[in-house]
């Protein structure tokens, strides 16, 4: 029996991970802001084209789970299942392929699952309103059995998932044939109903009146054996689908389904608060240092609006100091609307501890500090320095160490896991008040964004990515 898995029907694909790879020492805050990020910059400035990517066909799934054991869930294991019968196809891979460039310290390939789903139910003319997208899931680092959803819940999420895409002859030859490859349908997608790019109750009705697509291949293959969607509607003699016919039903359904599917995590993982779109919000904060000894801090400051138009200057202050941008650098846009960013850099006093503005509020350590604008990396060589500072008078705590998080390869998967690279540093010189640090040149094995910061004793400094180093 084969199972085809579009936008969201990823519940049976095995998820358990009987070891986790746990990721310390990341601010629960940039976890989420990055998530914020990919989620809502889709075109034009600081855009990274992952929303745009997501589509109605797009394949990935969640997993298995043990609700009694504690473990399995939404943790990424599907990646060293792809030899499993029910994971068929290339989907798996594909769909992990597209996830990795987006995979890092603040955002694992399962919270890259999770809020792929949310994005295409959003793209696919679904209703968000009920699915809370939350950061923080582990990735398993071995494979494991199947989910616990009960029988009603699993046939629910059949549906809903099958409201979308096709199943196609280059995955399951057995159950499309060949006639659906054409010169526009390469793969030989047969959809499940007449409106494949929009998540609704169409397929479910072409089932229950025996009209259109009949419910898609899954009702109706040439091979009985085949008709796993058709076995598992009848299985409670249609009452799920029933329940679930009429329009608002389907989506209520759906969206409570959806929700569980990608917070069905390992009972070691604590998932964040709930990740919504930021309407103020700082992008790359980062701070530098003159040998005199005066430290700044700079970045931008991105607005996210629908109607009303955005401001033409940004006033912001930090504990030291105050300022004021009026020069827009970049704009795009987004599902949720339009962004415009300010540029902004400041000079702040020693002692300083926090960045606002519009009623936002960052914290600010300037006790220890990477300095992006001296270090450097080489995406080529995949080497880097890192360089930083930490006040003088706090430089008996220990030795300076910097915490790379690099996305590594691993066996057995496409997916990478991050592994935690410590580099020691040493000291070369003052600046005012701080003594300044550096690393000799780092070689990295890396997949994807490597995340720094530098800890000195109980000290340690917010993470930056090694992408703003200067290169």
């Amino acid at each position: 029996m084969y199972q085809i898995f579009t936008i969201a029907s990823i519940f049976s694909l095995g998820f358990l991970g009987v070891c986790h790879g746990q990721v310390t020492g990341i601010d629960m805050r940039d976890m989420m802001e990055e998530m914020e990020h990919i989620w809502v910059d889709n075109d034009g400035t600081n855009s990274n084209g992952f929303v745009k990517g997501v589509s109605p066909c797009l394949n990935y799934a969640l997993g298995s789970t043990s609700t009694t054991t504690g473990t399995g869930g939404m943790d990424a294991s599907l990646g060293f299942e792809t030899t499993r019968g029910e994971n068929h196809g290339l989907f798996v891979n594909d769909s992990l392929t597209f996830f990795k460039p987006t995979v890092n310290a603040y955002l694992s390939i399962s919270d890259n699952i999770a809020l792929a789903v949310v994005a295409s139910v959003i793209k696919c003319g679904g209703s968000n309103s009920g699915i809370k997208l939350r950061v923080g899931r582990i990735d398993a680092t071995s494979a494991g059995p199947a989910a616990g959803f009960d029988a009603s819940e699993t046939i629910g999420l059949i549906a809903c998932g099958h409201s979308l895409g096709s199943v196609h002859n280059s995955d399951t030859p057995n159950v499309v044939n060949f006639s659906f490859v054409t010169a526009t349908n390469l793969d030989g997608g047969e959809p499940f109903d007449s409106t494949p790019g929009v998540l609704d109750p169409n397929s479910i009705n072409d089932y229950l009146n025996g009209t259109g697509s009949r419910g898609g291949p899954l009702c109706t293959a040439e091979n009985v054996a085949d008709r796993s969607d058709y076995r598992l509607y009848i299985s409670d003699n249609n009452a799920t689908i029933q329940s679930m016919s009429e329009e608002i039903a389907f989506q209520t359904k759906c969206n409570s389904l959806f929700e569980k599917m990608i917070e069905v995590v390992p009972s070691t993982v604590t998932l964040s608060d709930a990740v919504k779109p930021m309407e103020w919000k700082a992008v790359d904060v980062l701070m530098d240092i003159l040998l005199s000894g005066d430290i700044s801090i700079s970045g931008l400051i991105r607005n996210l609006y629908t109607t009303t138009r955005p401001p033409k200057t940004v006033s912001y202050s930090t504990t030291s100091s105050t300022g004021t941008s009026s020069e827009i650098s970049g704009s795009g846009t987004s599902i949720f609307g339009s962004t415009t960013y300010w540029p902004f850099n400041s000079t702040i006093a020693p002692g300083t501890t926090s960045l606002s503005f519009n009623n936002v509020t960052y914290l600010v350590n300037d006790n220890i500090f990477v300095l992006p604008a001296q270090s450097y990396f080489d995406s080529s060589s995949r080497s880097v320095i890192v360089k930083s500072a930490a006040l003088t008078s706090a430089s008996g705590n220990g030795v300076m160490t910097a915490v790379l998080y690099v996305p590594t390869e691993q066996e057995g998967t496409i997916s990478p896991k991050i592994v935690q690279q410590n580099v020691t540093l040493t000291s070369y010189g003052t600046a005012g008040a701080y003594t300044l640090y550096s690393t000799d040149t780092v070689k990295i094995s890396s997949t994807g964004t490597v995340i720094v910061k530098v800890a000195q004793g109980d000290s340690s400094s917010r993470t930056v990515k090694v992408t703003t180093f200067a290169s």
